[in-house]
C-alpha cells in the first residue's frame, strides 16, 4: 500500500513539474529523503520521510509523515492513505508549499 502512495507522492509531484533530483535511502533501499527542484537555480528542497521505531528510525513502511525540511510547519500525515480524499488533499497541500517556497 505504501508503495501505492509514494507513487502518487511521485506523480503529483511530476504533474507540477517538480522532478524527484536525488534520493537518499535507508536500509532496504527505502526512501529517508527526496530532494525536488523544479527550475534551475531554485532548491533542491528536501521532502523528509518520518518514521520511528523505538526512537529509531523505521523502514519507511512504518512511516507516519514527510516534510519540507525548509519549511517545518509542512507536514503531510501517510496515516490520511486509508481516506483517499483526504490523502489528496494533502498531497495539493504539499505542492502547494513547495510552490510557495520556490518563489
Amino acid at each position: 500500500m505504501l508503495d501505492k502512495h509514494l507513487a502518487e507522492l511521485r506523480d503529483k509531484l511530476a504533474a507540477q513539474d517538480w522532478k524527484v533530483v536525488s534520493e537518499t535511502t535507508g536500509e532496504g533501499g527505502k526512501p529517508v529523503f527526496w530532494q525536488v527542484q523544479r527550475k534551475s537555480g531554485r532548491g533542491p528542497f528536501h521532502l523528509e520521510f518520518e518514521s520511528f521505531d523505538q526512537g529509531e528510525p523505521a523502514p519507511i513502511e512504518q512511516g507516519y509523515g514527510v516534510r519540507i525540511r525548509e519549511l517545518k510547519q509542512t507536514s503531510i500525515y501517510l496515516y490520511r492513505k486509508r481516506n483517499e480524499q483526504a490523502w489528496h488533499r494533502v498531497l495539493d497541500e504539499l505542492v502547494t508549499a513547495l510552490d510557495e517556497l520556490e518563489r
